[in-house]
């Protein structure tokens, strides 16, 4: 069950709270395209372990060439603004339905909800996140995801927390970032549950995903 904002759950579900199906359930999954890496040789999944907030911060905006040719104005991705989203605060929890409920890895589902029950604009770019392996500011990866905006440009991120990093680097995109439903692959939720144990090492040390496979030919 969820209480509150934000789910306690750390089964992948669709955007209703529902368990979800290999080749049946439609929605946001996240894919190894939503995620973009400054190092262009770099595989995505060796990636996703050691992420975190960028370190510096703020200086390693302005000071980090990797981090410019990522989501600068002639980045790879670029951005028209960037901003550090905390936790909600309660003012700001005040401004949305209290029975609001938001599910991990769900930012694009999340954020549309947002929208629709407080009427809070859908911002579109990246989570940016710094490769703690790597040399301070030498190395970032930007996942695609949403959030809402308050009438005084204020951002707020309803979607739960990495459990190791509360606040969050947002990068608002210049070119928008796009995000189509799809029906849930095997390969979605593989990367789904890494995700959610390598962020969520806490709440996942005693559950299991209790997705079922679909059988043949229920849908591509």
């Amino acid at each position: 069950g969820a209480g509150g904002a934000m789910a306690a759950s750390t089964r992948l579900c669709d955007e209703h709270g529902r368990e979800v199906v290999i080749g049946r359930t439609s929605g946001y999954w996240l894919s190894p395209a939503d995620f973009v890496c400054s190092e262009e040789s770099a595989d995505v999944c060796d990636c996703l372990d050691g992420l975190g907030f960028p370190r510096d911060w703020p200086a390693v905006y302005s000071q980090s060439a990797a981090l410019k040719s990522l989501v600068g104005k002639r980045g790879r991705i670029p951005s028209k603004r960037a901003a550090v989203a905390g936790v909600p605060t309660p003012e700001q929890k005040a401004k949305v339905p209290a029975d609001l409920v938001c599910y991990r890895l769900q930012s694009f589902a999340n954020a549309e909800r947002v929208a629709q029950l407080a009427g809070l604009p859908v911002v579109r770019g990246w989570a940016v996140f710094e490769r703690l392996d790597r040399p301070p500011g030498a190395a970032f990866v930007a996942e695609r995801h949403w959030w809402n905006s308050f009438p005084d440009g204020s951002w707020v991120d309803m979607t739960p927390r990495p459990e190791a990093y509360p606040s969050l680097l947002l990068a608002e995109a210049a070119n928008a970032a796009p995000k189509c439903r799809s029906v849930l692959s095997a390969s979605d939720l593989l990367l789904a549950q890494r995700l959610m144990h390598v962020r969520f090492p806490q709440a996942c040390a005693s559950v299991s995903n209790g997705a079922r496979v679909a059988s043949a030919g229920a849908g591509a």
